[in-house]
This record gives structure tokens, sequence and C-alpha cells, in this order.
């Protein structure tokens, strides 16, 4: 599989009740300088009329590239997410939920990377751009943006350029949506998303792809990932509103994954629980003992980092 220089590009924007974000993603998608996009609006349960008249406004009324499908009841994140999928006819896709942003020339450098990276590497079907986190507050129909920073996974990750290293995935999301672009055709042999997820939908695919194929990352940060901390309800991230029901699929997601591999046969599926388990049991728990030693927040945190590097230099030494 290769692909073009000007490939189509199906983009899938989940949406309810906020149209002042949904405004906003809108113009980033007609903003993009790579044109050859679909754009599915996928109203998930919100009200049909407000959808409709910010898309026509924003979009025109007559944009062929741009259909909107309502739920009349909410089907949740991923169920939207493989709606809008279905509809596509392109070669890649992308999930623009409705309170993220691209810069101008997201599509265009992303598209032209995974087409340079595939014919390096035929292994590599999806391409993930650096990240810029968007903190903001929304107040009426006014967004006020309080501050923007560079968006890690974790504390101090930064993936650099080059293949993703899975053991990565397998330890945390190493990117937003917004930031994921993939082969269409093989998301779907891969079933999509997973529309029993609540949240963590975007990890579990993700990880799934990951399994599959290679992903490039991009360090360039061409997208932008909107937080509103203090924000509940609508308004809200699930990962901040629903942070509990992060915490819990977290774990019921981890699990999942070291049951396949412990119940796996293959040579691949037992390698895959060892750095799982290497990663979960040492280095999450060293990588936690740093950040609090260079904090100084406790004086018996910072004898047990030094005894517990210590005993990973005698390891390495011996």
């Amino acid at each position: 599989m290769t692909y073009s220089t000007n490939p189509s590009v199906g983009i899938v924007t989940r949406t309810k009740n906020r149209i002042v974000l949904l405004r906003r993603a809108l113009e980033s998608v007609r903003n993009q300088t790579h044109e050859n996009w679909r754009l599915v609006v996928v109203n998930d349960g919100g009200v049909r009329e407000d959808v409709n008249w910010i898309v026509s406004a924003v979009m025109g009324e007559n944009e062929p590239r741009v259909s909107v499908i309502h739920h009349e009841q909410s089907k949740g994140m991923e169920a939207a997410s493989n709606a809008g999928l279905a509809l596509l006819d392109t070669d890649l896709a992308i999930i623009h939920d409705d309170d993220d942003s691209w810069a101008p020339a997201m599509l265009s450098i992303a598209t032209q990377v995974l087409a340079h990276q595939n014919r390096q590497f035929a292994s590599v079907r999806g391409v993930a751009v650096g990240v810029n986190a968007v903190y903001e507050t929304v107040s009426g129909n006014h967004i006020r943006t309080d501050h923007v920073a560079p968006w890690f996974p974790g504390r101090v990750d930064d993936l650099g350029e080059g293949i993703l290293d899975i053991t990565r995935m397998m330890k945390q999301n190493q990117f937003p949506p917004i930031a994921f672009l993939f082969d269409l055709q093989e998301c779907r042999n891969l079933g999509m998303f997973n529309a029993d997820l609540p949240v963590l939908g975007d990890w579990d695919f993700h990880l799934k792809f990951c399994r599959a194929f290679d992903i490039w990352m991009h360090p360039e940060r061409l997208a932008f990932y909107h937080h509103r901390p203090s924000a509940k309800g609508v308004m809200g991230n699930t990962v901040h509103a629903g942070n509990k029901s992060h915490q819990i699929y977290n774990t019921l997601l981890r699990n999942n994954w070291i049951r396949e591999a412990v119940q796996g046969s293959t040579e691949e599926s037992h390698a895959a629980f060892a750095l799982l388990r290497e990663q979960a049991g040492k280095e999450d728990r060293f990588d936690e003992l740093v950040q609090l030693q260079q904090k100084s927040l406790s004086a018996k945190l910072s004898r047990e980092f030094r005894k517990l590097k210590a005993k990973i230099r005698r390891k390495k030494n011996g």
C-alpha cells in the first residue's frame, strides 16, 4: 500500500450541544491548505437545528464535502466515531473533536509525511503530529485562552521523530485523536473503535493500530488539544470532568491487555506481556520516584528513590 501526494482525507467531528466550540472546529477544517477532504459531523443526541445552522453558516449551505449525521439519542463517543467513519470513502481518516483545532497546514504536512515514510517503511500506515495543549475558559459564546504549552503524554515524555515504540503506547496513550491521521481501510479491517467504551476508546484504538502497523511520529506541533479543567457538564473534557471513569477504564483496559498476553500462545504475546509488566512494574515506579525526589516532597521518598536507584545500578553492574 502506497499513498498518493494528494490523498483524500476523511474527517469525523463528534459533537453534542457545544455550538461555540463546534464553530471553531469547523473553521479549523475549512482553513486547511490541503483541500482534498470530506467532513462528517456526527451530532450525537444534540439539538438538530443548532448543528444544521452552524454547519451551514461556517461551511456554506451547498458545500459538497460536508455531511451531517443526527443521532436522536446519544450513542456514545466511539459509536459516533464509527458512524462517521462508515460514511466516508477516503484514503485516510482522522477524528477532529468539536473542541479541538489544527494549524492550517496540518493535513498538508501530515499527508506528505505519511506518504514519504510509507515509501521508506511499508508498515507505516499512520502519522501522529506534535501537540500543543490549550487551556481555556468558556463564558457564553466567548472562549478565552488562558495558557498554551507543549503537550506530552505523561510528565516529561517528548517522543521526537521516528517510529513509535509500541511499549510506550502500552504504558500510556501517546497522543489525542486530533493528532492522528490513519489509513481508513486498515482502520475498518481492525474493527474501528470499540463502541462499548465510554472513555479511552482512542487509547484502545491506538494500541490496536500499533499491534498491526507502525505509526510515524512527526514532532511539528500542528494539533491543538483544548482543555477546560474547571468546566462541568457539556463544556467539560472527559479527561477532566470524567476523571473517575478514566481511572476505572484505564485499569480495565490494562487488565484486558495483560489477560490477552497471558492467554496467548505465541512468542510475541508473551514478549508483549513481559514488556508491559516491566514498564508498569519498574519504569513507572522509577519515573514516579524521580519526579517526587526532584520536587523534594518528602525525605522518606528521597531515601526510597536513592535505594531503588542503587538497586537498579547493582543489577546493571552485576
